[in-house]
């Protein structure tokens, strides 16, 4: 998924008219209880069961079209939960929407106050205004919690100082199956949302909590890109610190911000995406806290 849609995925909160067609070469079958719809705004886990389902991210609003019939094609029922992985609208803003039809929202504690709040996203040099109280998570928690659905054991585990400070992996038992939201972009170089307390540091920690919850069957989704494994994910984490590593010792070396993006320690890994960007907030987390 190029960068541009990503970024604006990530930016916009208002509606597409052009709502997406619900496409079956989209929807594609993981396991018994696990299915992944490879969305234009991310990657949405769903778990089916006669009563409804229980989505894992939805997107945005113009994108209820084609999450309400992958839904319809694998249950009679409504869409009865959803986990957000965090806050960023191409993640959450399809609550307002799947809640009035009766949805539960469930999060990090940190997600409901970001969505409650304007957010100013420095990135991208704007203010992302609140979301209306319906699409605020209804259920949040603050380490981890343990949902039964659909014959599932729905591991959530958050891990602070991330993508954001709201990040939560999604992990199915039965189906050996990771949902990892914006930790993991896969075959482009991250986002750390700095504005909203994301940090190079958090960020490699949450990969090893990822790491820790999967095997070498695991299927491990990202929020953007191509299901992976965990070799894969392994390879993720490597980058991200020789990434943090080259940045850690231009600092040292007292080289400046600029002087350090101009080396392009992250080149090397020729991915998609914006590269300078996330030297940049690599830079910006490895700073010593300011009083």
């Amino acid at each position: 998924m190029p960068y541009a849609i990503i970024a604006a995925a990530l930016a916009l909160s208002f509606s597409d008219p052009a709502a997406s067609a619900h496409n079956a070469e989209n929807l594609q079958q993981l396991a018994p209880t696990a299915w992944l719809l490879t969305g234009r705004d991310g990657n949405v886990l769903i778990v089916p069961e006669a009563s409804g389902v229980l989505l894992v991210d939805d997107e945005r609003p113009r994108d209820l079209e084609e999450i309400f019939a992958a839904s319809r094609s694998l249950s009679p029922g409504p869409v009865r939960y959803v986990i957000n992985t965090h806050w960023h609208l191409d993640h959450s803003g399809g609550n307002a929407g799947l809640a009035d039809h009766g949805a539960v929202i469930v999060a990090h504690r940190n997600v409901r106050m970001r969505l409650g709040t304007d957010q100013f996203m420095a990135a991208y040099d704007r203010t992302i205004p609140a979301s209306p109280e319906i699409a605020l998570p209804s259920i949040v928690f603050d380490h981890a919690l343990t949902l039964h659905f659909g014959g599932e054991t729905i591991q959530l585990r958050h891990t602070p100082m991330a993508h954001t400070d709201g990040d939560t992996l999604v992990y199915l038992e039965g189906a050996n199956v990771l949902h990892m939201g914006d930790v993991f972009f896969n075959g482009l170089y991250p986002f750390i949302d700095r504005s909203s307390g994301g940090g190079i540091q958090g960020l490699i920690a949450s990969v090893d909590t990822g790491l820790v919850m999967s095997d070498g069957e695991t299927q491990i989704i990202p929020a953007h890109g191509p299901t992976a494994n965990r070799a894969e994910l392994q390879a993720y984490r490597a980058m991200l610190v020789t990434v943090r590593d080259k940045v850690q010792a231009g600092i040292d070396a007292g080289r400046t911000k600029g002087e350090i993006i101009g080396d392009r320690p992250a080149a090397t890994y020729a991915l998609e995406g914006e590269e300078d960007g996330f030297v940049s907030a690599v830079y910006d987390s490895l700073l010593p806290a300011q009083d």
